[in-house]
């Protein structure tokens, strides 16, 4: 697997220095001729090198982003009290704006657009000293896709956000409805698509697991579910579908270990890397929030976690319900206590022979103060992790978007009107039941799917309350103490961006 930084060249540390220096607030610009100074533009071969300084940005998310931007669904629940009140407060939808994850949010994907956007200029003054053509376009279209993405998670958590046109007057421009940023991004990626190679993210060449033409194709896709164009979702999913690039890897437990990285299945994934060694240069996602404060692994001297991020009672006892077995299996992992827990009640006593707190690779989950259960999506089995390195999770990829998420958003648009001569919607519902081992569904409904959508993609970047706001559905993500209400379907802005971006706040500006 080709790594992003084993192209690192002044270059790429002098775009990190200016990144790193305008992270403070969004309206503190990098000064893009500081690139230029040692840069030969003449050597088209360095033309790779802004875009893979796009991915490092994409790829280093903070550990932070991915449980604020989950913890909100009926999927999952904060783990229990520790230094993050307001963590746990934001999962009750009792929001504080001071909090430094929302703002933590906003720099880091803020940044990262900056990075991406400076990029793009990089890339054109490679173009106009004679680089190709095609390849410009490619690499143009890849970091679009990238600030595609970007915008579609700041716009379903805050709502109304900046879309940035000149890096150097941001702090002039106006803040966009959430639907007109929706809209921005279906008209980028319509723009993108063309441009970027129409094959799996496993067979690039030049960019291992790098964004293609079916990435774009489901972000458009995302935004087009949004703003309730499902006739444009079926488009879009129709063409991914068709393509025959994508299929379900009929390992669910498998697809979120080791054997997942670069799967068939995965649109766009986070690549990580320890290199197959011991020791020595890595590149990690810091796993450890997922992890448990107590285990005993299969392979002895392997760290544990934080407890921060816990699968709910209610959406165990709907797979329950269910019967479901592959996916409860994959998606939520127990602790003695959490099994007592749900036994506690006489519906679900006694649990199924087959759930215990040991997983099947023999690592043992224990009692701890914060969670009775954890999130089996973020979990590397102990006897995977290459020898010498402890941390929790250490060289797992994460998952962004899977082909079985692109099948039910096809169903849902077609259960919606839409219309498609690639799938129909009881195809796409039951090739993912299938693999699930659960028997097929015939004339599937909206509500079949968004409950297929709960089972499948739990615990994924916040899929799950996303659905449930765009749906209206308050009364799902009301539960277990809850009370949710469509007015608090968007964060709100961090104080230090009020303080920083008057326009967020309708001033002047």
């Amino acid at each position: 697997m080709k790594k992003i930084n084993k192209y690192t060249t002044s270059f790429m540390l002098a775009l990190l220095l200016i990144i790193g220096a305008c992270s403070d607030v969004l309206d503190e610009l990098p000064e893009n001729e500081s690139l230029t100074g040692d840069t030969d533009y003449t050597i088209s071969d360095n033309m790779i090198l802004p875009v893979l300084g796009a991915y490092e940005g994409l790829y280093t998310r903070g550990w932070e982003e991915g449980l604020l931007l989950g913890v909100r669904g009926d999927d999952v629940n904060a783990g229990g009290l520790g230094d993050q009140q307001p963590f746990w407060d934001t999962d009750a939808f009792k929001y504080d704006k001071n909090y430094w994850m929302y703002n933590s949010v906003w720099q880091l994907h803020y940044n990262d657009i900056i990075r991406a956007t400076t990029a793009i200029g990089e890339i054109e003054k490679y173009r106009d000293n004679g680089g190709p053509d095609a390849l410009a376009d490619q690499y143009v279209a890849e970091c679009k896709t990238i600030i595609a993405y970007l915008y579609l998670n700041l716009a379903q958590t805050f709502g109304d956000v900046i879309v940035i046109g000149s890096l150097d007057a941001i702090a002039a421009t106006p803040v966009s409805t959430r639907s007109d940023v929706m809209q921005h991004i279906v008209d980028e990626m319509a723009e993108a698509i063309p441009l970027l190679p129409p094959v799996n993210p496993n067979k690039r060449t030049d960019i291992k697991g790098g964004i293609t033409r079916f990435t774009a194709l489901a972000v458009q896709a995302m935004a087009n579910q949004e703003l309730e164009n499902y006739q444009g979702v079926a488009d879009a999913t129709s063409q991914i579908i068709s393509s025959g690039e994508y299929q379900l890897d009929p390992d669910f437990y498998g697809l979120f270990k080791l054997n997942g990285k670069l799967n068939d299945e995965n649109i766009l994934e986070l690549q990580y890397s320890d290199f197959g060694q011991g020791t020595g240069p890595s590149e990690f996602h810091l796993f450890a929030p997922y992890g448990p404060q107590s285990w005993t692994p299969a392979v002895t001297g392997k760290n544990g976690g934080w407890g921060f991020y816990e699968p709910s009672e209610k959406y165990i006892k709907f797979m329950l319900d269910r019967g479901e077995q592959v996916r409860l299996e994959t998606s939520v992992i127990f602790t003695p206590d959490g099994m007592a827990q749900i036994e506690s009640d006489p519906n679900y006593s006694p649990l199924p022979a087959w759930l215990s707190n040991t997983t099947r690779d023999g690592d043992r989950f224990n009692n701890a103060a914060r969670a009775n259960f954890h999130s089996g999506k973020h979990y590397l089995p102990s006897n995977q992790l290459t020898d010498g390195r402890n941390g929790y999770g250490n060289n797992k990829n994460y998952t962004v978007i899977r082909y079985a998420e692109i099948l039910l958003m096809h169903a849902e648009a077609l259960t919606r009107g839409a219309s498609s001569s690639a799938m129909t919607a009881d195809d796409a519902v039951n090739a993912v039941r299938s693999r699930a081992g659960l028997g097929n569904l015939g004339g599937v409904t909206t509500e079949q799917v968004l409950d297929e959508k709960y089972a499948e993609l739990a615990m994924e970047w916040g899929k799950r309350f996303h659905d449930m706001v765009r749906t209206g559905n308050a009364a799902a993500l009301s539960y277990d103490g809850r009370t949710f209400t469509m007015d608090l379907a968007r964060l709100p802005y961090p104080q230090a961006q009020l303080d920083e971006l008057k326009q967020l706040d309708g001033g002047a500006i």
